[in-house]
C-alpha cells in the first residue's frame, strides 16, 4: 500500500530537497508550489499526511489547512521563531527541516495506516 504526502511550499528547491529526501518504495511524496493547486489535491486525491509551509503568496498555512480535509494530519513548515496559528497543527517543524524527526513521523502514520489496513 503506497503512502501519499503533500508537500507545499512556494520554494521548487526546497519542494526538490523534500522530494528526495522521503520518497520511498512504498511513499509517494507530491510537491506543490501553489496553495491552490495543493488544496484542490488534497480535497480530490485525500493523501495520507500533508506538509504545509506557513508563508505562501497571497496566504498562509492556516489559510491552506482549513480549505483541506480535516481528517489528513497536517503539520506546518515555517522558519519564522514562535509563530503562532490558528489552525491546530499536528506539529510543527522548523526551517532548516529536522530530516530525522519527519521521518519518524512518516513511518509511524505510515506504520498506523497499513496496520489498519491490514484489519480491514
Amino acid at each position: 500500500m503506497l503512502f501519499n504526502i503533500i508537500y507545499l511550499d512556494d520554494e521548487p528547491d526546497l519542494c526538490e530537497i523534500f522530494s528526495d529526501e522521503f520518497s520511498a518504495k512504498d511513499i509517494a511524496i507530491i510537491t506543490y508550489t501553489s496553495a491552490d493547486t495543493a488544496i484542490k489535491a488534497a480535497n480530490q486525491n485525500h493523501p495520507d499526511l500533508i506538509f504545509i509551509d506557513y508563508r505562501l503568496p497571497l496566504t498562509n498555512g492556516d489559510e491552506v489547512a482549513l480549505a483541506m480535509p480535516p481528517h489528513i494530519p497536517k503539520y506546518l513548515v515555517t522558519g519564522e521563531q514562535n509563530v503562532e496559528t490558528k489552525y491546530k497543527f499536528s506539529g510543527i517543524f522548523g526551517k532548516p527541516l529536522d530530516r530525522k524527526k519527519i521521518s519518524e513521523v512518516i513511518r509511524n502514520l505510515a506504520s498506523a495506516g497499513r496496520a489498519t489496513s491490514d484489519k480491514k
